[in-house]
């Protein structure tokens, strides 16, 4: 008899448990466009896989020929903020490029040297960044790599 309240306690307390969401994976290709101010210093092909988990989705960018250049973001679904290294990127401006997908704008705190801007949307990652030292980053699908009109963040103009 005790044996069966054992067995009866541990399935209540078994189907109670919610069930673990799997996380959703999907891989697609990138080309990083590399600016130096508003001439172009490379190109490299690279394979972005995203992990949609329940509180955050990770954005792993891996370089296809040199993996020391591979990065990696995460955004935090509930506060929404982006995180790169320690470095932490708040929503600053909603829909500032529209395309097929609505890319957001989002800042850290001004520091010297320190990272610029970053254009994201949920769905596609990571458009570009400027890394605060004259160089701009700028990951592009196969569909929109004609679309933009590159460097984002300034031209030279600009600098005037």
């Amino acid at each position: 008899m005790r044996k069966i309240i054992y067995i009866l306690v541990l399935i209540g307390l078994f189907s109670c448990n919610e069930p673990v969401k799997k996380e959703k994976v999907v891989i697609v290709s990138r080309l990083l466009a590399v600016y130096e101010f508003d001439t172009i210093s490379r190109k490299n092909e690279y394979k972005l896989t995203i992990k949609d988990k329940d509180s955050f989705i990770r954005y792993e960018y891996q370089n296809l020929v040199d993996s020391t250049k591979n990065m990696a973001f995460h955004f935090v679904k509930k506060s929404n903020k982006i995180h790169f290294g320690p470095t932490e990127f708040e929503l600053e401006e909603k829909n500032v490029i529209k395309r097929k997908f609505l890319f957001d704008r989002y800042e850290t705190e001004p520091i010297p040297d320190g990272m610029g801007s970053i254009y994201f949307n949920q769905e596609y990652g990571i458009l570009g960044f400027d890394n605060g030292w004259g160089m701009q980053f700028h990951y592009l699908s196969d569909e929109n790599k004609e679309q933009f009109d590159l460097p984002l963040f300034y031209k030279m103009e600009d600098l005037d």
